[in-house]
């Protein structure tokens, strides 16, 4: 549509995938199809909490 100039687009910051992370994908996949779906998981996944810390004993101090 011509909104901006070419030479001031956003730039992706992951557009490129590394060769290096080729390997250790496949070891993952092997892994998962071996032991089950998503068994293997990389630190940044998963991020929906499965457990809740018990409040109990939560301090009524709240700003302390």
């Amino acid at each position: 549509m011509g909104l901006t100039p070419n030479d001031q687009t956003q730039l992706l910051l992951c557009n490129t995938s590394n060769p290096k992370h080729q390997p250790l994908m496949s070891v993952v996949d092997k892994l998962n199809k071996y032991y089950g779906k998503n068994k293997i998981k990389f630190a940044n996944q998963s991020l929906g909490r499965q457990w809740k810390m018990k409040q109990e004993k939560l301090s009524k101090s709240y700003t302390t």
